[in-house]
């Protein structure tokens, strides 16, 4: 593998040096004020004396970009990131400067074009449909106070409060929520897919408001609190109000919230919402299989600086993501090095795949247009919780912020080119073969 790491030494002539010279005490003296002088009248000399340090920096900084420009242009050298720049001290008017860069490695793209997708075979079943209206019903449902017993699939209001070897549940590090004291929470009394307690929301049934009762509890084996694992325990729990779910009639005006006249036509729709929605899934594993294709071609070394960077992006990602989940900052910094270890584990998957994207893009002659950025525009809001309008205006007021969008923008794109690209291929196979 070739190193992304290349040292130039360049000398620039007395001639070259002196123009970049000039040319930079001219801009200081358009705007250089002094005593006795008029705005842009200071003579050269005398700023190069006042101001000879600031001018001497930003002739280097002038030399460099002209160095730089001549790599590009002329030498064909593919810079990343300037890692690191020294000037020697000028010797006849000649100016050195020895150049660190990263390189944008050079890749191999696979047969992309040929790569097969898995079959889609999606179907979808009655009772999917059912539970699907269910669902649709219970959205509309209303919730009435019962003054009885609570029975399965009732709606209730409980506290609880845990105890385990004597202590209470809350004394234990990191005990996630729904194991700790509870002044007032809401359970569906018997649900299977519930997230809180199951020994509380299955014991729960035949109580009353202001019964109270002590619900035995055993903590899982993967439990997150490695004290508690595995331990009986037991909670008090109090039932402060129950309430009984009534589903809306299957009526016209049922009905007329989603746009259909009858039953028949609701299940259309249902069936139609369903395949929708495994038709995106289905494109999203596809999508994703793509992606790991292109990322295990690339075996080029990558430049640090764009891992680094992307590596902070995926860190904050994280940290984000856990505080979303209520993840404690103790326990994360126990975690610290898997996390980081996971952080530049995706930044370099997600630097090889922008390679890739890259080339894709120039061979293809695909380019980002307005209506690929405003998909990903929303997105960023939704995750940010604020308006598209206000994420417009930052994209607009913040330079690698807007980058960032349109980098993502055109991932979105190469990556649904591409699997448009492929399913169409194996359909047209496919018709020809039959």
């Amino acid at each position: 593998m070739h190193s992304v790491l290349k040292k130039v030494v360049a000398t620039l002539d007395a001639a070259t040096c002196l123009k970049f010279k000039q040319n930079v005490l001219k801009k200081v003296q358009a705007s250089a004020v002094m005593p006795g002088f008029r705005k842009g009248k200071v003579p050269l000399d005398i700023l190069n004396r006042r101001y000879a340090d600031i001018i001497a920096d930003e002739v280097k900084q002038s030399l460099l970009g002209e160095v730089v420009e001549y790599l590009k242009s002329t030498e064909k050298l593919e810079i990343a990131s300037l890692v690191k720049t020294d000037f020697e001290d000028a010797v006849d008017g000649q100016q050195t400067v020895s150049l660190e860069v990263e390189v944008i490695p050079e890749i191999t793209l696979p047969d992309y074009k040929n790569f097969l997708l898995e079959e889609e075979n999606i179907q979808i079943k009655d009772e999917e449909i059912r539970d699907f209206i269910a669902h649709l019903q219970k959205q509309q449902a209303t919730y009435e106070v019962v003054h009885r017993e609570a029975n399965m699939r009732d709606y209730v209001k409980i506290a609880y409060e845990g105890i385990c070897d004597g202590e209470p549940v809350d004394n234990f590090k990191d005990v996630p929520h729904a194991w700790r004291k509870q002044k007032s929470t809401w359970e569906e009394v018997g649900s299977g897919v519930a997230v809180g307690i199951p020994e509380i929301i299955n014991g729960i049934v035949g109580m009353k408001a202001g019964d109270k009762k002590d619900i035995k509890v055993l903590f899982p084996e993967n439990f997150a609190v490695h004290a508690l694992r595995g331990k009986e325990g037991y909670y008090t729990v109090e039932m402060q109000e129950v309430r009984e779910v009534k589903m809306p009639a299957m009526d016209e005006a049922f009905f007329k919230n989603y746009q259909v006249k009858n039953l028949n036509e609701l299940n259309d729709f249902a069936r139609k919402t369903l395949m929708e929605r495994k038709r995106q899934a289905y494109a999203g594993q596809q999508k994703q299989r793509i992606s790991e294709f292109l990322i295990q071609s690339v075996t080029c070394d990558l430049p640090p600086s764009w891992v680094k960077r992307e590596s902070e992006k995926v860190l904050q990602e994280m940290v984000n993501l856990f505080a979303t989940h209520g993840v404690k900052n103790d326990l994360l910094e126990e975690q610290k090095e898997k996390v980081i270890q996971k952080a530049q584990s995706i930044a370099e998957d997600r630097v090889k795949l922008n390679l890739c994207f890259e080339k894709i893009a120039a061979q293809e002659k695909l380019q980002l247009e307005g209506k690929d950025i405003e998909p990903v525009l929303i997105q960023e809001a939704m995750q940010r919780q604020i308006s598209a309008q206000k994420m417009l205006q930052m994209v607009q007021k913040n330079s690698p912020l807007r980058q960032e969008i349109q980098q993502k923008s055109m991932q979105a794109k190469l990556i649904n080119w591409l699997f448009c690209y492929l399913e169409n291929k194996q359909k047209n196979v496919e018709k020809k073969e039959d």
